[in-house]
């Protein structure tokens, strides 16, 4: 009698664990994959040392989402480039590889993680919640800053983590002259070997005394950055300006080494050949920096607002030359600075003014040229010495 009831609860409990099962996976979309995790599987694995033996995997594009913004500590794979990609995945198929993309609605996270369980990857798992969900949670979490599955020293000392974006973005943000303050957090040795042009230097360790370099508003955008993935310092300075009230706080993750890599250091070496008159830039020498590394150079277009509007330099910056005695005395000049106009008389205004009140400012010069640009700021650039 007693096996008779035994087997009966097995049965049922069978069956309720059947009708679970079924219950769980109506509530799915066909096309989820089977192992899903929530936000609180995830907020473990955004610190620094990385924990072994686990990897997040962003699915979404690399320009249009990820280099916007990702959860800290995940790479990018975009599903679109998986076959393209595989190098980037840990060699031990035993590693467990955590995908999300752009919420429950987004498949791409779902169709990698397939593909990575058909490579023979055993403990794969998706975060359907994915970035839209790390940024409402209002995260940072209690966390550390991230390695991206880098080995790290074991006594790194933990940190919060805060929104991360990545190299291209930042590119975009100087060279469209976005308005934002790029903060190196290395120590102050380390700037002065080279850093990313505009950034200014605020050490992590030397912060709370060179808070009077922040901007007066707290709305104002902050992006810090150091030595690279596994450099916490950015992430400190990033919870101390929260501390103080700033509310648009990013770390550009990558730091100084990808720049580097990619675009140089700031300056890059640059040597100048000169344009014929006093301060004149060479046109030819212009363009090409213009087309090949245009974020090595600072362009201060000096024309009103109307013309500058009706078409510039693409990444120029519009100052009047009324404005620019204004700004002079506190302007930070870490990488050449070339000023643009119409004809080259106001840009040699400029340049003789900076020259006159900035005797400090060695990288300056001028465009003596004629300079027509359409409403889509596609430029001609004459030598005037030429015409």
């Amino acid at each position: 009698m007693r096996t008779m009831k035994r087997m009966t609860q097995i049965f049922l409990l069978s069956l309720l664990a059947l009708a679970f099962a079924a219950t769980a996976q109506a509530a799915n979309p066909d096309w989820f994959y089977k192992n899903l995790v929530t936000i609180e599987y995830v907020k473990p694995l955004v610190k620094v040392p990385h924990p072994e033996g686990v990897v997040l995997i962003d699915a979404r594009p690399y320009m249009t989402k990820y280099a916007q913004g990702y959860i800290p500590t995940a790479i990018s794979i975009p599903d679109s480039e998986f076959e393209k990609k595989l190098d980037l995945l840990p060699k031990d198929k035993n590693t467990t590889l955590v995908y999300y993309c752009e919420g429950p609605e987004c498949r791409l996270s779902h169709s990698s993680a397939k593909k990575a369980e058909a490579l023979g990857y055993v403990n794969v798992k998706v975060f359907p919640g994915g970035y839209p969900e790390w940024v409402k949670a209002g995260l940072p979490a209690k966390a550390a800053a991230s390695a991206k599955g880098r080995k790290a020293k074991p006594a790194a000392k933990a940190v919060d983590v805060y929104p991360a974006i990545g190299l291209e973005t930042v590119k975009d943000m100087i060279t469209k002259g976005e308005t934002f303050l790029l903060v190196d957090s290395r120590p102050l040795v380390k700037f002065l070997e080279g850093s990313i042009p505009s950034a200014i230097s605020i050490p992590d360790s030397a912060f709370d005394k060179k808070t009077g370099l922040l901007p007066a508003d707290k709305a104002a955008q902050l992006v810090f950055f150091c030595g690279g993935y596994a450099c916490p310092l950015s992430h400190s300075s990033a919870k101390k300006a929260l501390a103080l009230g700033y509310s648009n706080v990013k770390v550009f993750e990558a730091g100084e080494p990808a720049w580097t890599k990619a675009y140089g250091a700031a300056g890059g070496g640059l040597k100048v050949q000169a344009g014929g008159a006093e301060g004149a830039f060479n046109v030819e020498q212009f363009k090409k920096i213009l087309a090949e590394k245009p974020e090595s150079l600072m362009v201060i277009d000096v024309r009103e607002p109307d013309e500058f509007k009706a078409g510039h330099i693409k990444g120029a910056v519009n100052m009047t030359v009324n404005e620019l005695e204004k700004k002079l005395k506190g302007m930070a000049f870490d990488r050449p600075v070339v000023f643009a106009c119409t004809t080259g008389a106001r840009s040699g205004e400029a340049f003789y003014m900076t020259r006159e009140m900035r005797k400090d400012v060695k990288d300056v010069y001028y465009l003596e040229a004629t300079i027509t640009c359409s409403k889509d700021n596609v430029c001609e650039i004459t030598d005037n010495k030429k015409k």
